[in-house]
């Protein structure tokens, strides 16, 4: 097995026997002392770890931790297998409220300007991330969609899929929502059209960007999962940031009127204090 062991460009151990990942076979590829010899090299501890494009697949232990400490494991492009006391929930609200402009109130704003049901992606263009259940349970598994190719499912699971240097290495997961290539559709359209407001966005200041050529070969711009009426309907990023900090405003003002048991409050009533408080952005 040792002669099969090499490094590709992916930061794990490929080899016949060893290119199919799944929750259960992290838990013994870690923790099985005949695999852990093996596999020491590709794995560290880093409970500072935060999510990036590097990112291939998060699997959540927070029920069951490994070694009774790790709630998550991270298969990470660069740095192999990472070990984190920190669960699936804790790790993405940092990457939210720390990494995102307006954190997750913009991707749930385009989410429902979409008319989508479903919450499932966190999107950024030519990067996105994807969860096996919704965004409202608390800890889940987390997928990088930009680094896959093909997903199936077969039986039981399902089966997202890597192609490297010419290896192909297979992340399974056997807890995840129902319909759920319809809520994959609803994920990749939520990020396609993030990423043509980033790019509309950028380009009316004349940066003339454009997305990677690379992402046409990720699930990210596979178009048969396009719902291509919401995008031909969708908001450009200025009108949708403005729609996210009006909805700030009028949740506050909910929250104030809740808290001094105000009974008739209406929603112009907070109109005054909403346009004072905008007054920041004028230069005059």
């Amino acid at each position: 097995m040792n002669r099969e062991l090499n490094k590709f460009s992916v930061n794990l151990p490929a080899g016949r026997a060893l290119n199919t990942w799944s929750k259960e076979l992290v838990k013994t590829r870690v923790t099985d002392s005949i695999c852990t010899s093996t596999f020491r090299p590709f794995v560290h501890e880093n409970n500072l770890y935060q999510l990036n494009e590097n990112m291939i697949a998060l699997y959540d232990f927070h029920k069951n931790p490994l070694e009774g400490k790790y709630q998550s494991v991270i298969l990470d492009k660069k740095e192999g297998i990472i070990l984190c006391q920190k669960n699936s929930r804790q790790l993405v609200n940092y990457f939210l409220k720390h990494r995102l402009i307006l954190g997750a109130v913009l991707q749930k704003k385009l989410q429902k300007e979409l008319g989508f049901y479903y919450r499932h992606a966190i999107s950024l263009g030519e990067i996105a991330y994807f969860s096996l259940r919704a965004h409202s349970e608390r800890h889940t598994c987390w997928i990088g969609l930009h680094h896959m190719q093909t997903v199936q499912q077969v039986e039981d699971k399902v089966i997202f899929s890597h192609r490297d240097n010419g290896c192909t290495y297979n992340f399974e997961f056997d807890d995840y929502a129902p319909n759920l290539h319809k809520r994959l559709a609803e994920a990749i359209t939520h990020n396609h059209v993030f990423g043509q407001m980033l790019v509309k966005y950028a380009n009316s200041h004349g940066f003339h960007l454009k997305l990677c050529k690379c992402r046409k070969k990720n699930l990210v711009a596979d178009q048969e999962y396009f719902y291509l009426t919401k995008i031909q309907n969708a908001l450009n990023l200025k009108d949708l940031a403005e729609a996210a900090i009006e909805e700030f405003h009028r949740n506050y003002g909910r929250q104030c009127a809740e808290f001094f048991d105000i009974k008739d409050w209406q929603i112009h009533d907070h109109n005054l204090f909403y346009r004072l408080s905008r007054r920041i952005k004028s230069i005059l």
